[in-house]
């Protein structure tokens, strides 16, 4: 019987990580933060979104309100205009348009306000409608 020829390791070469086995663990690590990196992109569009769409609730709810305090004499029966409100640093621009549409013969008016405006060239809009009536004194 032959003896099995022993093959000779250096001691120094025992303990640690080859360099393969580095390379491999850092692209692993690498591709797990450009993830979390990416999730964070998609969290803070859908915030910036968020806050688009609850500005312009806001700003509706406001024009309605307005047309709300104006007596009957006053009362427009359409009118647009833009509004620039500040979210984050930056400027957004909200297109406004109001009407107010008397109901047949009665001192009632169909309030409508639409607000539109756009986010990564996507438009969006939000109406809000009433009902306001008025009294024999148009107030």
């Amino acid at each position: 019987m032959e003896p099995i020829a022993r093959q000779a390791t250096s001691k120094l070469n025992k303990d640690g990580f080859t360099l393969i086995e580095v390379m491999v663990s850092i692209v692993i690590v690498l591709v797990g933060l450009l993830g979390l990196v990416q999730a964070m992109g998609v969290a803070t569009s859908y915030n910036l979104k968020n806050l688009l769409r609850d500005e312009a609730v806001l700003i509706g709810e406001e024009q309605m309100a307005d047309l709300f305090r104006r007596p009957e004499s006053a009362q427009i029966t359409s009118d647009s205009k833009s509004v620039t409100s500040r979210i984050r640093g930056g400027g957004s621009t909200y297109n406004v348009t109001r009407r107010a549409t008397k109901v047949l013969n009665t001192s009632s008016y169909q309030l409508t306000v639409n607000v539109g405006w756009t986010h990564k060239q996507v438009p969006y809009q939000y109406e809000v409608q009433a009902m306001r009536t008025y009294n024999a004194d148009g107030n």
